[in-house]
């Protein structure tokens, strides 16, 4: 099982090991949370490039003059379903 020792500033070195396994990067941010029973979880958080992709990319402004087109069309739409009043 892989050890540190905590130095008087309270920092550590997290193990080749452990690194390794959890694909930890260097200046990566890691999450504590110490259960009731003194067990220690690390979980490391994505960073922004880990992130990177993740989300669908946003149409593209197609332009005001295709917005006003599209407005114009919506609007006849609506106006030929509920007819001229």
């Amino acid at each position: 099982m892989p050890q540190s020792t905590l130095t008087d500033k309270g920092q550590t070195t997290v193990p080749a090991e452990v690194r390794e396994a959890l694909k930890i990067k260097p200046r990566q941010q890691l999450e504590w949370t110490v259960q009731d029973n003194g067990t220690a979880i690390v979980r490391p958080q994505p960073s922004a490039l880990d992130l990177f992709g993740s989300l669908k990319p946003a149409k593209r402004y197609p332009g005001l003059k295709s917005e006003k087109e599209a407005v114009k069309r919506l609007t006849a739409d609506q106006a030929a379903k509920e007819g001229l009043k």
